[in-house]
């Protein structure tokens, strides 16, 4: 495995060392080089291995996310280390780990180095810190510098962005978007005053049971949160007061078109969408509340039956859709951005310009990059029409309630035990290859099973560009009132070597997931899945050998995933 890597790596150097594109490194006079969109950057890092170790591993507790009223707590250590950085040898700088839920990656995980923590003034081309993006959702890896560039071409405050070839001690991780840190610097860019609070917005929102999510990112010795009070009382003003009370506090004007450009570039985990992945800065000269966008690393594809004109689950784009003065103004500068912004002709050569500087290098984790990024190429080109396509009979219906916060609902818990071997799963049939017990409380009902199968390896169809990850799939037959049914229990682990004897994995989204449904038993679909948290899996035995012996046990409450 050792030697596979190495070998990778020099080959990803070969790849960049042959690029014309790169030509000589920038020179040193700027943050702006820093993010020179012509330039990778090569990031090592030296660490002790142990830290790095407990680095990676680190996961967020769901419950720290969900179901809180406040900001979500920070688990990620800092730990010191080296840095050099195209030649430039930075010492006692701290790393630390990022991501919510969907880019929490033990083997490549997104990290944030802190330049000045430890030595104070000390800078990497006028930068304080550096934030480096694992795309683990964005196989393409182009999703977040053309976002941004496409949200900046709208006049919407956006971070620069470029990419970074990274190592740890010598061993590659791969290739990252390199994301300007929203902080002062950036506010500076945009504002005549960069003194204002920043706030960043991770599932929250305008709404008195979302607001006291909001995480203060600037002035922190200041508890103030009155300019976030003042919207969450205006945004539930009467229709015929609401454009008068939110004007002096939020500026509307350059709201739509942050969220104009969240619809065009299809964000759907933004905050038109999902109440996510945004920052707020209050801006002094004004005294109003500016939107920017940030996590925008899930977007330039459609989901499946959504709308493509419109987002309004959040409170602001909500009231204003549904308030027919207000829903013009969106819907004409909808209509500005698509005949602006999104002149298909400049984004693609902005696209064939990223494609051809960062697809030798990406093509080493993803084989498939050519095929992703066409993917995206399409995506850009059917916008105008998909958007005209729903807006030719007139603006669509928004008939989606203001939702709750999130918070997964308890509706079980569950008891399994299991003893099977490695390299069955796939191979052999569940009930030839292991046994074990089922037991499930769901929703009162007891699900107890009286034939249970068991089977471990490597998952089958892992997602593109992704290595396969270890699963220990349980199925079970239980009794029902018309019959047999069929039920599932499905891991799936973050790392290999979680599989050891003695080893407690916890259940908390990165070093193990696990799902419990019921299954159709004439097409194996999950009926209702369920997630399994707030509980551990202990092996007594395993290994990811062929034949090694898979047993232990597991205990954890049942909650519904769906918010």
């Amino acid at each position: 495995m050792e030697g596979a890597r190495t070998l990778r790596w020099l080959a990803v150097l070969a790849a960049l060392a042959g690029l014309a594109a790169c030509g000589p490194a920038p020179a040193m006079l700027g943050d702006a080089e820093a993010f020179d969109p012509g330039w990778v950057l090569q990031v090592d890092l030296e660490l002790d291995p142990a830290d790095w170790d407990a680095l990676r591993l680190q996961a967020r507790d769901l419950w720290s996310v969900f179901c809180n009223p406040g900001p979500p707590e920070n688990p990620f250590t800092e730990f010191e280390a080296d840095a050099t950085i195209d030649g430039v040898r930075l010492e006692r700088v701290t790393v630390r780990k990022k991501g919510f839920f969907g880019s929490i990656d033990p083997d490549k995980p997104s990290l944030k180095i802190a330049f000045n923590a430890l030595i104070p003034g000390q800078r990497y081309l006028g930068l304080r810190r550096m934030t480096l993006n694992n795309c683990n959702q964005d196989p393409s890896f182009v999703h977040q510098c053309l976002g941004y560039w496409l949200f900046d071409r709208a006049g919407v405050p956006a971070p620069r962005c470029n990419f970074a070839l990274v190592r740890v001690n010598g061993q590659p991780l791969g290739l990252y978007a390199h994301v300007e840190s929203i902080q002062t610097e950036l506010v500076a860019r945009y504002f005549e005053d960069a003194g204002g609070d920043l706030w960043e917005g991770a599932l929250s929102d305008f709404q008195p049971a979302w607001a006291g999510t909001f995480q203060k990112k600037s002035n922190e010795e200041s508890p103030d949160r009155s300019e976030l009070d003042e919207v969450v009382l205006a945004a539930a003003a009467p229709d015929d007061a609401l454009l008068a009370a939110l004007e002096p506090l939020v500026d509307l004007d350059r709201f739509y078109d942050f969220w104009v450009m969240e619809v065009l570039t299809a964000h759907w985990d933004g905050y038109g969408s999902n109440h996510n992945n945004f920052y707020l800065y209050h801006d002094p000269r004004g005294g109003r509340l500016h939107f920017l966008p940030w996590g925008i690393d899930a977007i330039l594809f459609a989901q499946p039956g959504a709308l493509r004109s419109v987002f309004a689950d959040g409170i602001l784009a909500h009231r204003l859709y549904l308030l027919p003065e207000s829903r013009r103004v969106y819907l004409d500068r909808l209509e500005e951005k698509l005949a602006t912004v999104w002149d298909v002709e400049t984004i693609l050569a902005e696209l064939a310009r990223m494609e051809s500087h960062i697809a030798p290098l990406a093509s080493f984790e993803n084989p498939a990059v050519h095929a992703d990024i066409e993917g995206v190429r399409r995506f850009v080109e059917g916008v105008p029409a998909a958007i005209r396509a729903e807006l030719d009979s007139g603006p669509v219906a928004w008939d989606r309630p203001l939702g709750p916060p999130p918070c997964f609902e308890l509706v079980g818990d569950v008891e399994l035990t299991f003893s099977t071997t490695w390299g069955t799963l796939g191979t052999v049939d569940f009930f030839e290859a292991g046994t074990g017990t089922f037991r499930a409380t769901v929703r009162g009902e007891e699900w107890l099973g009286t034939t249970v199968g068991a089977a471990a390896g490597w998952n089958q169809n892992p997602p593109p560009g992704q290595p396969p990850r270890p699963q220990l799939i349980l199925l079970a037959v239980f009794p029902g009132a018309a019959g047999d049914r069929l039920a599932a229990a499905v891991f799936e682990f973050g790392q290999p070597e979680l599989l050891a004897p003695g080893q407690a994995v916890p259940l908390d989204l990165a070093a193990g997931v696990c799902y419990v449904t019921e299954l159709d038993p004439a097409t194996w679909q999950a009926l209702e899945p369920f997630i399994a948290v707030e509980g551990d899996l202990v092996f007594e035995q395993a290994g990811t050998v062929d034949g090694a012996a898979v047993r232990g046990a597991v205990s954890a409450d049942l909650r519904d995933p769906k918010l």
